[in-house]
């Protein structure tokens, strides 16, 4: 069983090593002999590999094939397959080269070139499994770092909203595991106001604070929010289609009431217009402050994702978000 393995073993190794050698002069004519099965003949040209200090890792291959399935040819053959021998250590101790290792190990193992020697067989085969163990490593590494190099920054854009700032763009770029976003919302109104400020009087309505100084105010019934979140925060990747992002940022929203100032002396409606006002700030309804998103996006397919969390602001107030859009 273990001659026939072997066996095997060397068939193998000689088909991996024919596009080698194989075409070298000695070794086409060689070829030929071995056709024929003139073995003898094939010996002369194939030992032209061993040589000359030429060491032809094919001709030893056809060479140690030779002495193993004509055993009348070996007296012939000392000389030559020592040399193979000493090739065989040369090429495995200087390069580490596990077809060199594996051939060495059935040269000392069937006695091939040299005596019998079970001990530095084994210690052949030792060394077989420390060359392989470092060219695993080394793949390994080689895998790793091709990964890493292959891996580039993906970019995305979106749209992103909350219930009262609709309209929004999200950007930023993902890496291997790591990435950014930068995110800014609003509900498109930038309505001016004067500086007077309101709040609520005792039937639930909006009243300029203290009164105008050269006047009444008239409510008009109209109110309007500015509001806009400017967030920026890391972006994690989770798995290749699952990330979670945390970030913060500023929040500003101001509650606007419009008003129509009467004339103390005339009692008629000031012909400027009405005038908007912004709640006090101590007012629930206007704040500023800090602005907290945590998110989770969920990527379809290699383009598109979707988006859904809550952010927090001014620490005291919790809306929903979300957002579609596409990497590239």
């Amino acid at each position: 069983m273990k001659k026939l393995i072997m066996m095997l073993s060397l068939s193998l190794i000689s088909f991996v090593l024919a596009a080698q050698g194989q075409n070298a002069d000695y070794n086409i004519k060689g070829n030929d002999a071995m056709s024929i099965l003139d073995f003898s003949e094939a010996k002369v040209w194939y030992q032209l590999g061993v040589e000359d200090q030429r060491c032809d890792i094919y001709s030893i291959s056809k060479l140690t094939h030779i002495w193993k399935i004509d055993e009348s040819m070996r007296a012939s053959m000392h000389s030559v397959m020592e040399r193979c021998l000493k090739c065989l250590n040369d090429f495995s101790i200087q390069n580490r080269d596990t077809t060199s290792i594996i051939m060495l190990v059935d040269y000392y193992s069937e006695g091939i070139g040299t005596n019998k020697n079970e001990d530095r067989a084994e210690v052949w085969k030792s060394r077989l499994e420390e060359v392989r163990n470092q060219s695993r490593i080394t793949n390994v590494e080689t895998e790793v770092k091709a990964k890493r190099e292959k891996v580039k920054m993906e970019f995305f854009a979106g749209y992103a909203a909350t219930l009262e700032a609709p309209f929004g763009l999200t950007f930023g770029g993902v890496g291997r595991t790591v990435g950014w976003y930068l995110r800014f919302r609003t509900n498109m109104s930038f309505q001016s106001y004067k500086q007077p400020t309101f709040e609520i009087d005792v039937n639930g309505e909006p009243s300029i604070k203290g009164g105008l100084n050269d006047g009444l105010s008239d409510f008009t019934k109209r109110t309007k929010v500015n509001a806009y979140t400017a967030t920026g925060g890391l972006m994690f990747k989770v798995s290749p289609s699952f990330y979670i992002s945390v970030g913060g940022g500023y929040v500003n929203r101001e509650f606007l009431a419009e008003y129509n100032k009467i004339g103390i002396v005339e009692a008629n409606y000031d012909p400027s217009g009405p005038f908007w006002a912004k709640s006090d700030y101590l007012d629930d309804s206007s704040f500023s402050g800090a602005a907290i998103d945590l998110d989770g996006t969920f990527k379809i397919g290699k383009t598109f994702y979707f988006s859904f969390g809550c952010s927090m602001f001014d620490f005291k107030y919790i809306s929903a978000n979300a957002g579609i859009g596409v990497f590239f």
